[in-house]
């Protein structure tokens, strides 16, 4: 009989156990989602765990970058457990996310205490459809229009310089004009003609003289 309840005890203490191992494997509460939000217009991912050891590891990746990983005790904060060896907890999200363009995301936890690595991956669809830009719109080429008002064309204005007389072209021709020689007196020594002439003219006056000389004295005695 005590042999009995000792094999009993025995039992429930190695029960006991497993169910100490259990709860304590079930003391992790790890998570992470990807959406997106079409009423903000961003596609978000967020991870969240809780009990954890401070040494736990957190690795979170998007769109094959990662963003971020580390330790719960520099990544996270202590969420005052009553069990100090799961004490610490992490909790971030990225908000920002093109919603117009599909995106992967990856969060892996990461427990030195035999429990294992939990990994969280998806692939966030776009919810809103993204707009074309705008082609810069080029106006109209629009000719003038004819203007009804007349052109006034430029006035020529009289130049301040001295207009030059054409040159006449020498003519063959003889010239219709008298010569410069005929206005000038004739010379009296030039031919023996004009000298005869002049004696005979004062010989004439002179001879004139003398009748009416003699005929006045001859009307006086009369």
């Amino acid at each position: 009989m005590k042999k009995l309840l000792a094999g009993g005890a025995l039992a429930a203490l190695t029960l006991g156990g497993v169910v100490v191992g259990a709860a304590s494997a079930s003391a992790h509460i790890p998570g992470a989602e990807g959406a997106c939000d079409a009423t903000a217009g961003v596609s978000v991912v967020s991870a969240a765990a809780k009990m954890y050891p401070a040494d736990a590891t957190v690795v979170v990746t998007i769109d094959g970058a990662e963003v971020q990983s580390g330790a719960f005790a520099e990544v996270g904060f202590k969420s005052g457990q009553n069990q100090p060896q799961y004490e610490y907890s992490y909790e971030n999200k990225w908000d920002t996310l093109d919603a117009t363009t599909a995106h992967t995301w990856a969060v892996s936890y990461d427990s030195p205490d035999g429990q294992g690595v939990q990994d969280f991956s998806g692939t966030i669809e776009p919810c809103v459809v993204a707009e074309p830009s705008p082609e810069p719109s080029v106006p109209p080429v629009t000719e003038p229009e004819p203007s009804e008002e007349p052109t006034v064309e430029p006035s020529v204005e009289p130049t301040e310089e001295a207009s030059v007389a054409p040159v006449p072209e020498p003519s063959d021709e003889p010239s219709a004009s008298p010569s410069p020689a005929a206005d000038e007196p004739p010379v009296l020594a030039s031919t023996g003609a004009t000298v005869g002439g002049a004696i005979a003219f004062a010989a004439l006056l002179a001879a004139g003289g003398i009748a009416l000389v003699w005929a006045r004295k001859r009307m006086q005695n009369a």
